[in-house]
């Protein structure tokens, strides 16, 4: 790796300007922790076990792999043009407004849901402890938050989160420090306790090591909260306008905080998870696996195997943390997405007003916007088991633009300075385009296509709203064309009856081919109709961003044949072989399709500007 000094920012990002540089080493390092021991250490060790059995203990080190691969063009990205929300930034510099957009606005729709999930894992542990309260309850085999007092304690959560980021980046980041050392020793010492009670029959009695198959594994990794828990190595991206020297606390904090630290305390939780398991406490027969996600285990699986370990003592602490690790990552991530939105704002692609700083240096309306949307969030899947994996692959969608971003840069702006220069930039950039791809395919069918639908909704919201801005299309075919494709979207989702299945079987749905027909046609129709009212800059930007469509709709209707898929045709690892080589040829295709943009040349200008000062004043 070369280090060299970081780009500054051009006129087209000057509200950056505004932002203060407050995050340390330890801070962000603190940060990264803290985002990924949350809600995931209090329930994905149930929800990975349930899906694969003991060989849960290997989907967490295929994750952690997974996402360091994935990790490596985000650190080259990070330290060369460290900005805030940057994971949304770059690929408006790279392949222009559409791609920008779809990406931006999956993330968007993710990152406002996360907080959401965070607040029902607390009221998941504590309704769980405590009926009385009404904050959950059981509905056929699956815990859900209650209305009316689980959602609106859910909403007060999300009350407190924006209040505590309104107040500025350092305080974030201060008071986030201790928080941090709370919910590391706290797993580290219930690990422990879980351990004293271990049986090793648990792991190669009761069907063995893999009961469900080895296929299974990478299941749990996407739907057994594993992605959802390892989610904090790319935001670490996003705080980089506000990082002290990112040049050098980025990469650290990436692979420290990002990747080291939670594949340790993971593995120990899991490990100690599956030892000190007990059938006969959690009403299952041995070797029920999949029972244990409708056991009363399920709501707080960890405070369980602690108690029958005989340590009842302990759930006070731990019930403490339930409340505390949770809502640390909920006030985290609220922080990411008013920045995200900021960002997209910068970009041209939500109104300038978001853009607005208070006197901490925080984006608050931003922050307010995204805090309102995430009480709607409660309503459709009032479930951490059901909702985590949807929020956790949009999530990924985003990893996918590494990789063709980092090659982009490299053949338009070779001359930007690059702190961190990663070597076979080539290989680590498809790699990661592919784990990426890989990890979404995991997901499964029922996630994806729930996933894909709110996703490609941001295209009306494109042609009626930003192309429009930008003077790239006409007003009244835009907007036309906006509502239309809208209607028939949501007439395709709801009528098609695949939406919001949960993976379980469904009847009344329409006949998979019919379902994929429509949802081609209406995304071919929305786009052709689009080019053609488009003047040729438009044009421009939806030629470059074209290639993200058929790379996701493909994907997801393979996972309908693939192996774990309705109707499994595609076996034997035929399914991953062409996700694979899906990837491989939409990866070539997005490095193609990148151009240097005008907020690129923007700057590239500025750093031009700066040398040749920095020249002058050397002579």
């Amino acid at each position: 790796m070369s280090l060299t000094a970081a780009a500054d920012v051009g006129d087209f990002e000057s509200s950056d300007a505004k932002l203060q540089r407050r995050i340390t080493l330890i801070g962000l390092i603190g940060l990264a922790v803290s985002i990924q021991v949350g809600s995931g250490w209090l329930l994905a060790t149930l929800a990975a076990v349930s899906r694969s059995g003991p060989a849960a203990i290997i989907a967490w080190i295929i994750g952690a792999v997974f996402f360091a691969v994935i990790g490596v063009a985000w650190m080259e990205l990070g330290t060369m043009l460290p900005r805030s929300g940057g994971g949304v930034r770059y690929p408006r510099l790279s392949h222009g407004a559409f791609l920008s957009w779809l990406n931006g606005w999956g993330y968007l729709i993710s990152i406002i849901a996360l907080p959401v999930v965070e607040a029902q894992a607390v009221l998941t542990y504590v309704g769980g402890h405590w009926p009385s309260l009404g904050l959950v309850k059981h509905q056929e085999g699956t815990t859900l938050v209650a209305w009316p007092n689980g959602i609106l304690a859910g909403w007060g959560l999300l009350v407190v989160f924006f209040l505590l980021n309104v107040f500025g980046v350092l305080l974030l980041s201060e008071s986030n420090k201790w928080v941090t050392v709370w919910k590391l020793v706290v797993p580290t010492i219930t690990a422990i306790l879980m351990f004293t009670a271990f049986k090793a029959e648990n792991f190669h009695e009761l069907g063995g090591f893999a009961p469900m198959g080895y296929g299974a594994v990478f299941g749990a990794v996407s739907g057994g909260g594993i992605v959802f828990a390892y989610n904090g190595l790319r935001q670490i991206v996003d705080f980089g306008g506000e990082v002290i020297n990112p040049r050098r606390n980025i990469p650290i904090a990436m692979i420290v905080g990002g990747v080291i630290i939670p594949l340790v305390l993971y593995l120990a939780l899991q490990i100690g998870f599956i030892g000190a398991l007990d059938w006969h406490s959690a009403g299952v027969s041995p070797g029920d696996w999949k029972g244990l996600m409708e056991s009363p285990w399920a709501a707080a699986p960890l405070l369980q195997a602690v108690t029958v370990a005989g340590f009842a003592w302990f759930a006070v602490v731990l019930l403490s943390d339930a409340v505390l690790s949770p809502s640390a990552t909920g006030w985290v991530f609220v922080g990411l997405a008013g920045r995200t939105a900021y960002s997209l704002s910068v970009n041209g692609e939500l109104p300038r007003g978001l853009q607005r700083i208070n006197r901490f240096g925080v984006p608050w309306i931003a922050l307010m916007i995204c805090t309102g949307l995430g009480f709607f969030m409660f309503l459709p899947v009032p479930s951490w088991y059901q909702f985590v994996g949807m929020v956790a692959t949009a999530m990924v969608l985003n990893y996918l633009m590494a990789g063709p971003t980092m090659a982009v840069f490299r053949r338009v702006a070779p001359q930007l300075p690059r702190p961190v220069r990663i070597p076979f930039g080539g290989f680590w950039g498809v790699a990661g385009y592919l784990c990426s791809l890989l990890l979404i395919y995991f997901a499964g069918w029922s996630t994806m296509i729930n996933v894909i639908t709110v996703t490609l909704l941001g295209l009306p919201i494109y042609s009626g709203y930003a192309s429009v801005r930008h003077g790239w299309s006409p007003r009244v075919p835009s907007i036309v064309l906006s509502v239309v494709f809208t209607l028939a979207w949501m007439y395709i989702g709801i009528q098609g009856g695949w939406l919001f299945a949960g993976g379980k079987q469904i009847t009344g749905h329409w006949p998979i081919g019919l379902y994929f027909a429509a949802c081609v046609v209406a995304v071919v129709v929305f786009v052709a109709t689009l080019w053609a009212v488009s003047n040729a800059e438009g044009r421009m930007h939806i030629r470059a961003g074209l290639w993200i469509l058929p790379t996701l709709v493909v994907t997801t209707f393979l996972a309908y044949f693939g192996d774990a898929g309705p109707q499994p045709v595609l076996r034997s690892g035929l399914d991953v072989l062409l996700v694979i080589i899906v990837g491989i040829a939409s990866y070539l295709w997005a490095v193609r399709s990148g151009y240097r943009t005008d907020e690129l040349n923007d700057i590239l200008r500025h750093h031009d500007d700066q040398q040749e000062k920095a020249t002058a004043g050397a002579t």
